[in-house]
């Protein structure tokens, strides 16, 4: 698990779907730019998932000048040409970057991809390997169903692992409205033991497939890590969850 909300799907209809539906050739093609066509020897079909609201081609990547076993595997839409999902196999024997420099070549990745307006939200470091949340930010408030995870390499900032379901299900431009309550009276709603570290403005999924304009309050009880939200317009309390630290 790695972040609040991070595997949550809200709407029925992927909202950030966009082209034309494209034969397996024009896919592959798109995965070779994506990859970039220096770096691919081959590109090999590995099956079609024709069934949901994200319809995928899949593809095993042979790269140049790697040993035979490290093959990136990838799923694209077949509206469009989207990645869905992208693995890269290869061991990292090293831990030579920090988390910060992690979170910025992600960054960097996202922005070359064109994912704009991005921001890291929680990671996960695990093998020498950082997962890290970015979820997309409009006018200041962090929309967390608009999410991407990316796998970082520790030992040169490669990135090894993107998984974008969340993103492309969500993703669109939003009416944000103005909140009907001041972040100080969102704040008197909440439990006065809790030490708050900091606030601000999110859009959280929820279960019943709407998202929900909030103050988002991180702080701290007793030594434990809390985010609550408070709705922005009707100030009731709509989610309370723990952030477990581990060493990771």
């Amino acid at each position: 698990y790695d972040g609040p909300f991070s595997d949550h799907i809200v709407s029925q209809e992927p909202r950030g779907l966009t082209g034309e539906n494209l034969t397996p050739e024009k896919a592959r093609e798109k995965v070779r730019q994506f990859i970039g066509a220096d770096r691919v020897s081959e590109i090999k079909d590995a099956g079609r998932n024709n069934s949901g609201p994200l319809k995928t081609y899949s593809y095993d990547v042979t790269l140049k000048n790697v040993s035979e076993g490290q093959k990136i595997n990838i799923g694209v839409t077949q509206k469009g040409g989207h990645v869905v999902w992208m693995l890269y196999n290869r061991p990292v024997t090293e831990k030579k970057l920090s988390v910060e420099q992690a979170k910025k070549a992600g960054l960097e990745f996202l922005e070359k991809k064109g994912f704009k307006d991005m921001v890291d939200t929680y990671y996960l470091t695990e093998d020498n390997i950082a997962t890290i949340n970015y979820a997309y930010k409009q006018d200041n408030v962090v929309v967390y169903p608009d999410l991407i995870k990316l796998k970082v390499a520790l030992d040169t900032g490669e990135i090894t692992g993107m998984e974008a379901k969340g993103y492309i299900m969500a993703h669109t431009k939003r009416d944000i409205p103005e909140p009907k309550i001041t972040e100080e009276e969102a704040r008197n709603k909440i439990n006065p033991r809790l030490e708050i570290k900091s606030s601000g403005l999110a859009i959280i999924p929820t279960n019943y497939k709407k998202e929900l304009f909030c103050y988002e309050f991180k702080g701290k009880i007793n030594n434990r890590d809390f985010l609550i939200y408070i709705n922005a317009e009707t100030g009731e309390e709509e989610d309370i969850l723990i952030i477990v630290n581990t060493p990771n």
